[in-house]
């Protein structure tokens, strides 16, 4: 199954200008998915949750990113697409409340790969169902 993971305006800062102006040469933003991050680890909704925790550049194959070039670091929103084994009676409305009152917004952030910036306010994120990989 495939889904969908949102995040709205995650503000990232560098400690370092330079690294700064390195990143915006060749902007890459990764994405990570560990369910058993959630508070009930993702085992009521997930088959093998620990084995789907994933790691991965975010493209135009997988998502759509929006960049908006901060003075101290980018402000990014986020669309990716995430390919799960879920359990048999997994649905739509069992993931939103895993995500938003069993900790499974824990489960899922952006980085900026190999710099030294951090994520200092986002306004939020949620997750959808996509299509059935």
């Amino acid at each position: 199954m495939e889904l969908i993971w949102h995040i709205d305006r995650a503000q990232f800062a560098f400690e370092d200008p330079d690294e700064y102006e390195e990143w915006k040469r060749n902007k890459k933003i990764f994405f990570e998915f560990s369910p058993s991050q959630a508070d009930d680890f993702g085992e009521d909704l997930f088959d093998d949750s620990e084995g789907q925790s994933t790691h991965f550049e975010i493209t135009d194959h997988n998502g759509k990113v929006s960049v908006d070039l901060a003075e101290n670091g980018p402000v990014i929103t986020v669309w990716v697409k995430v390919s799960v084994t879920v359990n048999d009676d997994f649905d739509e409305e069992r993931l939103i409340e895993w995500s938003d009152e069993q900790g499974g917004w824990a489960s899922s952030t952006i980085d900026l790969g190999e710099y030294e910036a951090v994520i200092t306010q986002d306004d939020g994120g949620d997750w959808r169902v996509g299509e059935t990989a």
